[in-house]
């Protein structure tokens, strides 16, 4: 599923808005409106409620009415005229017998079928919940294009698997929990071309899952933080001097103190230093090198053996008393304080771990791409269903060399059904530790290759003849996302309890002005989706079977 795009993350994609109030595109007398959230389950009685509640939220929030009437001959306005009397005349909501109302919703469901197959907008799906009987209810989901068998695609997975075979000793597959997705990347040099680099992931959530973002520095808090313990706070507390006997509060006070200085030697040691200082040097070029990795490997082991304050053997029986327990309960919580939060010792485990697990990915790929040491690659990008729009930033840049119009996106602005903002350009800008120069690219696309991998597909292909695609087509779901209430336009909202809408908030189109909604973009070298056969054999025999796109893509690559 495509995740959310905030407003801030679409303006980073490159739009460029105008400094002048947009005007609508198609002047429309503005009416009063119902807002989706506003209706309630009490304003649908009847299948004919359900229809003119549905109807009304499309017309106000639908980003491409303009387009499907302009080439698809869609009339809303006649969609409901046809439609309206067809669900009146379904008298068996929730009333009447179970045999009627089965057949009455058999009859709603074809009806919605009917009108949302035409929808272009590929990300649209609306949930319609519908009854079942007197009290049973059921939610059926409708999208564009439902009646149309969708092409052949690789399983991601099985792709894999068979890629395994293909890559080089250099090759990395890994697969990473990002909340409640698996994310999975797979890169390496190609076995029967190893100036070719191959380079896939199952979704775009790699700044999520392999961005390394580091503070500025660690285990280094700020002088007078109020968390990190003194040995003058532990000498002057009340604590400490409740315990009546001088001889066992000297014992007891030496022995903290020197608890609290041995867990000090570390953020103070030559290791935890010397990595502080490869941070700024990373944050300037993005470069891990073998000595902060080294460096971070040692910290991060030495961190681990730091002395167990919290544990009561670390306490000798003639320190920890009865006298003293309240003391050593108190200086625990105090060290507890100071380690996790004074020092952030737990951050910088966090941060160190993710430099190691990360490292591969940066060594191999986007040091060896900004280094000029990658020649040549292809992209793999079918069955990749989109993800965050960060990602265009973070990893789709780094193949961008010159400032280009890469497409134009517009949104609504009233709910009018033809109020729409002008269209806004959407520009391609260059990664600071992006390619030093263009390479050879072929993209490999499919049905399964939708949202941000097309928006990346056109990002790329706005950089000049060197990136082609090869494959299918791709989905065709090219409209962005946002949360609710940001734009005028679509809804992520669910309506009167009978309604729950994923409608995107923008429309798009390529930068020759091509709504491509629906179709998805044309590759340039087409090759015919996988066959049944095809698609078992590669899941059953991937050291034999023949991938047609890829060699298709090698093919090409080869000659450049």
């Amino acid at each position: 599923m495509t995740k959310k795009f905030s407003k801030k993350a679409i303006l980073i994609l490159g739009i460029l808005t105008s400094a002048t109030t947009f005007n609508s595109c198609v002047a429309e007398d503005e009416l009063s409106t119902t807002e989706p959230t506003r209706y309630k389950a009490s304003d649908i009685k009847s299948y004919a409620d359900l229809f003119k509640v549905f109807w009304t939220v499309m017309d106000q929030r639908y980003n491409y009415f303009y387009e499907q009437k302009r080439n698809d001959g869609m009339d809303w306005d006649a969609v409901y005229k046809e439609y309206y009397p067809k669900f009146e005349a379904l008298q068996a909501f929730n009333t009447g017998n179970d045999k009627d109302i089965i057949e009455n919703q058999k009859i709603a469901r074809q009806y919605f079928t009917d009108i949302v197959d035409p929808i272009i907008d590929r990300h649209f799906v609306v949930g319609i919940t519908l009854p079942y009987s007197k009290g049973t209810q059921g939610t059926f989901r409708f999208r564009g294009g439902m009646k149309t068998p969708a092409n052949n695609q690789y399983d991601f997975k099985v792709k894999s698997d068979y890629m395994a075979n293909k890559l080089g000793t250099d090759a990395i597959t890994k697969n990473i929990k990002v909340g409640d997705n698996t994310f999975t990347y797979q890169m390496g040099s190609l076995k029967s071309n190893p100036d070719t680099y191959y380079f896939s992931f199952n979704m775009f959530l790699l700044s999520n899952a392999l961005k390394i973002n580091l503070l500025d520095a660690y285990l280094s808090p700020d002088l007078g933080n109020g968390l990190v313990l003194t040995a003058d706070i532990i000498k002057n507390s009340t604590e400490l001097h409740s315990i009546s006997d001088s001889a066992l509060r000297t014992k007891v006070e030496k022995f903290t103190i020197d608890l609290l200085n041995q867990w000090n030697a570390f953020p103070n040691s030559a290791e935890v230093k010397s990595f502080n200082n490869y941070i700024s040097t990373f944050k300037d070029t993005e470069i891990i090198s073998d000595a902060f990795l080294d460096v971070t490997k040692k910290a991060l082991e030495d961190s681990k053996k730091l002395v167990a304050y919290n544990k009561a053997s670390t306490y000798p029986a003639d320190v920890l008393t009865t006298e003293s327990q309240a003391y050593i309960i108190w200086f625990i919580n105090q060290m507890n304080n100071h380690v996790k939060w004074g020092y952030g010792l737990t951050s910088f485990q966090e941060a160190a771990q993710g430099i190691i697990d990360k490292a591969p990915f940066y060594k191999q790929f986007l040091n060896a791409l900004h280094k000029g040491e990658i020649k040549k690659i292809i992209i793999d990008l079918r069955a990749n269903g989109g993800g965050a729009v960060a990602d265009a930033r973070f990893w789709t840049d780094r193949f961008i060399t010159q400032n280009a119009l890469a497409g134009y996106q517009r949104t609504k602005e009233g709910t009018g059904r033809f109020n729409y903002t002008p269209w806004v350009p959407i520009h391609a800008n260059p990664h600071k530790f992006g390619l030093p120069a263009n390479i050879p690219t072929v993209i490999l696309t499919d049905k399964g290759s939708m949202s941000m991998s097309e928006i990346s597909t056109l990002l790329l292909k706005s950089q000049g003849s060197h990136v082609i695609s090869v494959g299918d087509y791709s989905a065709g779901g090219l409209a962005a996302l946002t949360g609710p209430d940001e734009f005028n336009g679509g809804t992520q909202d669910n309506v009167a309890e009978y309604l729950t809408f994923y409608m995107p908030v923008m429309a798009h189109k390529d930068a020759k002005g091509e709504v491509i909604e629906g179709i998805g973009i044309k590759p340039d070298i087409y090759v015919a989706p996988p066959s049944d056969a095809e698609l078992l054999e590669m899941k059953n025999s991937p050291k034999t079977f023949v991938d047609r796109v890829l060699e298709a893509a090698i093919k090409y690559i080869s000659t450049k």
